[in-house]
């Protein structure tokens, strides 16, 4: 059972939780889970509230379920877990029941997926979500990197409404 704590009472460093350790984005339609693994994200305040916003491609199955639902975890997992990270990163939902597959114990609270062996976990309410537009990249390199197939991303935020550890 995951304990809820206030967000002010967490010390972390969200650029090496985000970008080096990764996390999984999770969201739930009735009893199927969609999950994928991520390194991209940005945590702040947006219109007053404490806020993540995530960034998944069209073509993972998991960006359906964010646009369709109302409700993501962000869940961070301690590095002896990190399998789960690679297993979600390498396996499509499309093909496999990464849930299933990748060993971990889901929980439901409320609408949200949260996950035992997760260390934290941010219970988000969608605000906003937009598609990426490749024309307002300003760095036309990182058109070049990351867009060649024009897999743009779909950006996904999320007010903050609980925390899980």
């Amino acid at each position: 059972m995951k304990s809820e704590v206030l967000i002010s009472q967490l010390e972390f460093n969200p650029f090496s939780m985000i970008g080096e350790e990764g996390f999984l984005i999770s969201a739930a339609k009735s009893s199927q889970v969609a999950l994928t693994t991520a390194s991209w994200g940005l945590m702040g305040f947006l219109w007053g509230h404490p806020v993540v916003t995530v960034y998944v491609r069209p073509s993972r199955y998991t960006c359906d379920f964010l646009r369709t639902t109302d409700r993501f975890t962000v869940s961070f997992f301690p590095h002896e877990h990190s399998r789960v990270l690679e297993y979600c990163e390498t396996h499509r939902g499309w093909d496999v029941d990464k849930l299933a597959g990748s060993g971990l114990t889901d929980e439901r609270i409320g609408d949200y997926v949260v996950y035992n062996e997760a260390n934290l976990t941010f219970a988000c309410r969608k605000i906003y979500m937009r598609e990426m537009d490749e024309r307002l990249i300003l760095d036309k390199s990182v058109a070049a990197v990351y867009y060649k197939e024009k897999d743009v991303h779909w950006s996904f935020s999320g007010q903050i409404e609980h925390v899980y550890i």
